[in-house]
């Protein structure tokens, strides 16, 4: 029995262990045992099995903790794209109520991604102009968002 657990495991320890559970399982159930015609096959028939419900229980418990861990990876992906998606609506609300310079501006630039230069083009402006327009926006936005929300979405200047 041990040479067969070895062959199948690989391994001294796991093949002791192996067979010594099987020596437990045939003691517990020798009331209940069949008849056969060679002792010895079934014994070596019961080792091939205790080690192939062996694997299958490994396999099973690490395919469970894979489906356990993507499923919470799963939770922790959806609750960020909602928050993400929250926030994104609160700050295009925010936007919407900004002067009309400021809301295209910043529009061009964050929603359209446009270059400086697509937007001198398009405006008319200049591009020191845009690059004030467009932080004097996003400040008041920035402002706005950590009123509302009530923490801080940048570092403290101060320390």
């Amino acid at each position: 029995m041990y040479w067969t657990a070895f062959r199948l495991t690989g391994r001294k320890d796991e093949a002791e262990d192996l067979v010594q559970d099987v020596y437990l399982r045939l003691w517990t159930l020798r009331e209940r045992l069949p008849q056969t015609e060679s002792d010895e096959a079934y014994c070596l028939r019961a080792v091939r099995n205790a080690f192939y419900d062996r694997q299958r229980a490994a396999h099973l418990a690490v395919t469970d903790d894979m489906s356990h861990a993507e499923s919470m990876a799963d939770d922790v992906d959806v609750a960020q794209q909602t928050e993400q998606r929250e926030l994104s609506a609160v700050a295009r609300r925010l936007m919407d109520e900004l002067p009309e310079q400021q809301r295209e501006v910043m529009r061009m630039k964050d929603l359209c991604d446009m270059t400086i230069e697509e937007m001198t083009a398009q405006t008319g402006l200049t591009a020191g102009n845009i690059r004030v327009i467009l932080s004097r926006a996003r400040r008041t936005v920035r402002q706005k968002m950590e009123a509302l929300l009530h923490i801080p979405l940048t570092k403290n200047q101060d320390s």
